[in-house]
């Protein structure tokens, strides 16, 4: 309590109820969670309240719960409720679970057979195929969305699915979204196709009969940047404070590296060997790459663990700037970081996102004299069709495959 009260009596007030003998280890996990006093303060008083409520009403503190909170708000809604109540208690909730006061939150009991079908499919993705937790989400809204519309009427049974049914979903689904989300849509629909003949609900092929979309890919350029914009995206980070040490680390990591945002989040404390030099990378499909760790690259990461990063329990190599001091949620806050520093450079490259870099190292190797072989080994791409977008940029090796122009030189 006292590293956010003035005195030790003005703490001691607060420790009552049920949970008195847990707000002061609350208030060191908030603490060590980098809470500043604006908000320690605030979940201090709200947990020392919930606690005296507690005891009001005789329950234990081995039967704190979700329900318990929402209970106590409701009778706190009647008085005055504060703002950031509930984010405090799940805070506190997040504290007792840890310290092993009370039972991990039980998983509800789902009914609904879509849900249970749909979640199944989740968990077949992530552990089988090892797709990212993004990838996940996006292929099981588009699985629950042909649920719905192929089971709107009964309930759900997998073996009654049919290829004309697929080929309605995405019809549909063309009528009301944009390609590109249509693709989505086949490419989950293709998944779930395949976890349904390995769970044995079909027994014919229903992966081939999603309709196929094409692809506009490879009829325009890589969106790249030169390699002068990309070091003006790199001076616009401040590196004599701390949030300019990591953001600069990040941004250099993705120009030098050319890493996927995902794959920056997943970075850990543990996948930097600097006595080999390399970096472990945790790309897609489970996969576990070592690649080299160029100086400069090193050089900022070392600077960022030394005078950059916060002290915190997690191994998760790059940390929020904001309380919690937890690894980031997902790979849109990287994108969030590029968008920033290229908005301070006053660019406007064709887009915005962390593959911007990605593409203009790619971009830039081809126009130093690479090959598409290196290109590809660079950026860990496992089909030869994924490196074919670059093709393009290598203008002096397409003119010397290109065919004359019909009539000219005669």
């Amino acid at each position: 309590m006292v590293t956010y009260f003035a005195t030790a009596m003005a703490g001691a007030r607060l420790r009552s109820g049920v949970l008195a003998g847990h707000l002061d280890g609350f208030a060191a996990w908030l603490w060590d969670s980098g809470y500043s006093p604006a908000t320690g303060l605030p979940y201090l008083r709200a947990a020392a309240c919930f606690s005296r409520w507690l005891d009001d009403k005789g329950v234990g503190e081995r039967d704190v719960d979700e329900e318990r909170c929402r209970q106590f708000l409701r009778h706190r809604r009647r008085r005055r409720l504060h703002r950031g109540d509930w984010a405090a208690l799940r805070s506190l909730l997040r504290y007792l679970r840890e310290a092993g006061v009370i039972a991990t939150a039980s998983i509800p009991v789902v009914d609904d057979e879509s849900v249970v079908l749909e979640q199944a499919f989740g968990a077949y993705l992530l552990r089988e195929k090892g797709v990212s937790p993004a990838t996940e989400m996006n292929y099981r809204r588009e699985i629950r969305a042909f649920l719905h519309h192929r089971f709107r009427r009964g309930s759900v049974t997998p073996s009654a699915i049919r290829p004309h049914d697929l080929h309605r979903f995405v019809l549909s689904r063309a009528q009301h979204v944009a390609p590109a989300r249509v693709k989505l849509s086949v490419t989950a629909l293709r998944a779930f196709a395949r976890f349904l003949r390995l769970r044995g609900d079909v027994t014919g092929e229903l992966m081939s009969s999603a309709l196929t979309v094409p692809n506009r890919r490879l009829s325009t350029l890589p969106k790249s940047i030169s390699p002068e914009q990309v070091e003006r995206i790199l001076a616009q980070c401040d590196r004599r404070t701390p949030l300019g040490r990591r953001d600069y680390a990040i941004l250099l990591v993705l120009a030098r590296l050319g890493l996927r945002a995902g794959e920056v989040v997943a970075l850990t404390v543990d996948d930097v060997d600097w006595d080999a030099g390399e970096v472990i990378v945790r790309g897609k499909g489970l996969r576990h790459e070592r690649i080299p760790l160029p100086h400069d690259v090193g050089k900022a990461l070392a600077a960022y663990l030394r005078a950059g990063r916060p002290r915190c329990s997690t191994r998760r190599l790059f940390i929020r700037d904001k309380a919690p001091r937890v690894g980031f949620a997902s790979s849109a806050a990287i994108s969030t970081i590029v968008a920033c520093a290229i908005r301070k450079a006053k660019l406007d490259p064709p887009s915005h996102g962390a593959h911007l870099l990605r593409y203009s190292l790619a971009t830039d190797v081809l126009r130093r004299g690479g090959s598409l072989a290196e290109v590809a080994e660079l950026l860990r791409h496992r089909h030869p069709d994924t490196t074919a977008l670059y093709a393009k940029v290598d203008l002096d090796a397409l003119r010397s495959v290109a065919p004359p122009w019909p009539g000219v030189g005669r």
